[in-house]
C-alpha cells in the first residue's frame, strides 16, 4: 500500500513538471498573429514615448526602410514669420528696382520674382518680391523705404510657435511608430503578417514625410523674410499752352480724316435706300411717258 501511495505521489510530480514546461515553451514560441499585432499597435499609439532624436540619424531598418532625413530644427524659441508689402512711387522704375536687386545681394538675399510692365504715356510700373535673411529684415525694409516716396507700407509678424511644436510633437510621435512597426516586422512568421505591417510602414512613412516637409517649409519663411515691393511712376502733369502751327495742321488733318470717314461711312449706310429710291423713280418716270 505504501508503495502504491509512493508511485502515485511520483506520477503525479512528474505531471506536473511536464505540464509547467510545456507551457514555458508555448510562451517563449514567439507565435505572431493579426490579432497580436493590432493589439501590439494599439498599446504602442495609446502611450507616452520620449524621443530626443530626429528621423534618419539612427540609420536604416534591416528590411531597408529607411527613415525621413533630418533637417536643422529651431531652438523652441519663438518662431516669427515676417512680411512686408510696400507700394513706393519712384522717378524711374527699371533704375529703381536695380537699386532693389543691389539691397538684396548685400544682405545675402534672392530675387523671388521681379517684373516691370509699361503703361500709357510711357509709364511704367514694376513689382518685386524679396526674400532676406531675417536677422537683415528691418535694414533692409529702411533702404528699400529710402529709394522713393512711400505710398503705403504693412509690415507683419506671424508667431507660429504653437504650430511649430505641434509639427514637433507629431513628426516625434511617428518615429517612434516607425521605429515599433519596423521591430515588428522582425518578428513576422509568414508572409501575410509582413504585408500587413508593411501596409502601416507605409502609411506612417508618408505622414511623416508629410510633417517634415511642412517643417522645412515654416523653417525657410522663417530665416528668408518675404517683402513685396510695388513700383510706379508718377502721372505726368500736362500743362496748358497756346496753339502752334504744327498742331493746327495735325489736328485740321485728324479732322478731315474724321469727316471723310464718317461721310463714307453714311453713304454705305443709306446706298440701298438710295438705289431702292432710284430704281423707283425710274419706273414712274417710264410709265409717265407711255401713258
Amino acid at each position: 500500500m505504501k508503495k502504491f501511495t509512493f508511485f502515485i505521489l511520483l506520477f503525479f510530480i512528474f505531471a506536473v513538471f511536464t505540464i509547467g514546461c510545456t507551457s514555458f515553451e508555448g510562451s517563449e514560441s514567439g507565435v505572431f498573429s493579426e490579432d497580436s499585432f493590432y493589439n501590439s499597435k494599439v498599446t504602442y499609439e495609446s502611450e507616452n514615448y520620449e524621443y530626443a532624436s530626429f528621423p534618419g540619424e539612427a540609420g536604416s531598418s534591416a528590411l531597408g526602410y529607411t527613415k525621413t532625413s533630418s533637417i536643422e530644427v529651431l531652438s523652441p524659441e519663438q518662431k516669427i514669420l515676417k512680411t512686408a508689402d510696400i507700394k513706393i512711387e519712384v522717378v524711374n522704375v527699371s533704375v529703381s528696382a536695380e537699386k532693389v536687386k543691389e539691397i538684396s545681394k548685400r544682405y545675402g538675399g534672392l530675387i523671388q520674382s521681379l517684373s516691370v510692365f509699361a503703361g500709357k504715356n510711357n509709364r511704367y510700373s514694376g513689382k518685386v518680391t524679396l526674400r532676406i535673411p531675417e536677422e537683415f529684415f528691418d535694414d533692409a525694409l529702411a533702404e528699400i523705404n529710402s529709394i522713393g516716396t512711400v505710398l503705403s507700407s504693412s509690415v507683419s509678424a506671424e508667431d507660429i510657435t504653437e504650430e511649430f511644436v505641434d509639427l514637433v510633437a507629431q513628426r516625434d510621435s511617428l518615429t517612434n511608430q516607425l521605429a515599433q512597426y519596423n521591430r515588428l516586422l522582425l518578428k513576422g512568421q509568414n508572409v501575410t503578417e509582413i504585408l500587413i505591417i508593411q501596409k502601416e510602414i507605409e502609411r506612417v512613412q508618408l505622414e511623416l514625410d508629410r510633417i517634415v516637409g511642412r517643417m522645412k517649409y515654416l523653417d525657410n519663411r522663417i530665416k528668408l523674410s518675404t517683402i513685396s515691393i510695388s513700383l510706379s511712376e508718377p502721372a505726368q502733369v500736362m500743362s496748358p499752352g497756346g496753339y502752334s502751327l504744327p498742331g493746327v495742321i495735325s489736328d485740321g488733318i485728324a479732322g478731315f480724316v474724321d469727316t471723310v470717314v464718317w461721310l463714307f461711312v453714311a453713304v454705305l449706310t443709306l446706298l440701298p435706300i438710295i438705289l431702292l429710291g432710284g430704281a423707283g423713280y425710274w419706273i414712274y418716270r417710264r410709265r409717265k411717258k407711255q401713258a
